[in-house]
């Protein structure tokens, strides 16, 4: 970048740096393809509980793991570079975590105060509710950084089950999740706002 063109102020220095790791995340995305995309969200949504506390709703992000693994891990850059994957080897290596846990009536709402990295991949919301025979039922609404948006319906016994999927959604077009047209792009709105460092 020429001198002249460089940001003046911190504000801006911060939006570039932003708008250059969303660059960064939609080259990523350009290595996962709709079959595996969705498999990170269904992977991603199945994961998104924890034993030690409950989570009826909630916002997670996927990411690089070597970004990951220093943003969010606190591992050494040193240590996050052996995690750096090869683009000649295939689709990249990623991770997922917890952003912020919400009451049910919340989760739409929870989309407009996330902070979320710009360098994330995706953002995956989950519901979960209670099925007739006491197992459950997790929705899924996801959006990528390249605009793609993903639902997923999945049920599982218990929290330690392994989790049998029943619908899934791959598109472009909110209108086309249906009932969750509003949440996906409301995700899909947060990941444009951390693009531009809002």
């Amino acid at each position: 970048m020429p001198v002249d063109d460089a940001p003046s102020t911190v504000e801006a220095l911060l939006r570039t740096a932003a708008a250059a790791d969303a660059r960064d995340a939609r080259t990523v995305l350009s290595r996962i393809d709709g079959v595996r995309l969705v498999e990170l969200v269904v992977t991603q949504t199945e994961l998104a509980v924890d034993e030690s506390r409950p989570r009826p709703a909630g916002i997670d992000a996927v990411g690089d793991l070597a970004r990951a693994a220093i943003e969010v891990m606190g591992l050494p850059q040193e240590a996050a570079l052996e995690l750096d994957d090869d683009e000649d080897l295939g689709p990249p290596t990623v991770t997922g975590w917890e952003l912020v846990t919400v009451a049910v009536d919340e989760l739409e709402a929870a989309t407009l105060t996330v902070s979320v990295p710009s360098w994330t991949l995706a953002l995956v919301a989950f519901v979960d509710d209670t099925t007739e025979d006491g197992g459950i039922e997790r929705w899924a609404v996801a959006a990528a950084a390249d605009g793609r948006l993903v639902s997923a319906r999945i049920t599982m016994r218990d929290h330690l089950a392994d989790a049998e999927l029943h619908e899934v959604v791959l598109t472009r077009d909110p209108a086309a999740l249906g009932h969750d047209a509003t949440l996906g792009a409301a995700l899909r709105a947060s990941l444009r706002d951390a693009a531009c460092g809002a």
